[in-house]
């Protein structure tokens, strides 16, 4: 079944429980939480959760924190953290009993001394072997996004060398295509997921002008989401990402306005 939803934003003023019914009160029926927010969104136990699921016909997301996170971190004490962040999110959706954690793949600073920026790529791989293995044992989806290229700074897996790498190496990994970040990079969206299609579990949708990740609703920037979702095949969850309440509805509506967007 195809799932159309939205992630929760501190910047809407609502918590778990409320967004929820604010999405489903408005037809969507999925729900994706950035982890790093509970104290604003709630805790919630997983068995509740389920049930609410349940009641409202949803499905669940959680983002892994981007701010002040980091898997490929040379800090030991901070990479450490940010694996166990991610295994833990794994650990609490198998026991609501569906959903998958979504993940960056980390960054370092393009200033650095070489070995520092080869030490960050090591970890990178080190963070992700870990992260592998206990995925192995839950019942949870792992879903590598694609980042966004940023001035004097490596960003792992923000062009389609680097997603498809990993998914090659952890064929247990999915993928989050990000429309947005995607448009950003010096590939065009649509060439960028030519390779990875089939590997494509969820988007998340969000436009910008070309410059910066503004998460604008779709439709306002010069994102071509048409080509696009014309080439998906197999995604079965979409994601609007933004900054504003009234932009979930404006974007769903200008996404189920396209022709090559259908729920069938």
């Amino acid at each position: 079944m195809l799932r159309i939803g939205a992630a929760l934003d501190l910047r809407f003023g609502k918590n778990t429980m409320q967004f929820i019914d604010f999405l489903s009160s408005n037809g969507l029926n999925h729900i994706e939480i950035r982890k790093d927010n509970d104290y604003v969104y709630g805790e919630m136990d997983p068995i509740k959760l389920n049930r609410i699921l349940s009641e409202h016909d949803f499905t669940v997301s959680y983002h892994a924190p981007s701010n002040e996170f980091n898997i490929a971190s040379v800090n030991e004490r901070t990479r450490s953290s940010c694996v166990s962040q991610i295994i833990e999110m794994g650990e609490y959706l198998h026991q609501v009993g569906s959903g998958w954690v979504n993940i960056h793949t980390g960054h370092i600073s393009l200033t650095y001394h070489e070995g520092v920026i080869a030490k960050a790529k090591e970890n990178k791989t080190r963070s992700l072997d870990e992260i592998a293995a206990a995925y192995e044992t839950l019942d949870t989806g792992l879903l590598v996004e694609n980042d966004y290229p940023e001035k004097d700074m490596i960003k792992f897996g923000t062009d389609q060398g680097d997603i498809q790498g990993i998914l090659d190496q952890y064929s247990g990994f999915g993928m989050t295509f990000d429309i947005g970040h995607a448009h950003l990079s010096s590939v065009p969206p649509v060439r960028f997921i030519k390779d990875m299609v089939h590997r494509i579990n969820a988007m998340h949708l969000h436009d910008n002008n070309g410059m910066h990740d503004e998460h604008l609703a779709p439709g306002k920037g010069s994102v071509e989401f048409d080509d696009v979702l014309k080439k998906i095949d197999g995604c079965c969850t979409y994601v609007l990402e933004m900054k504003a309440i009234p932009d979930i509805i404006s974007g769903r509506e200008f996404i189920e306005s396209l022709a090559s967007f259908s729920y069938y």
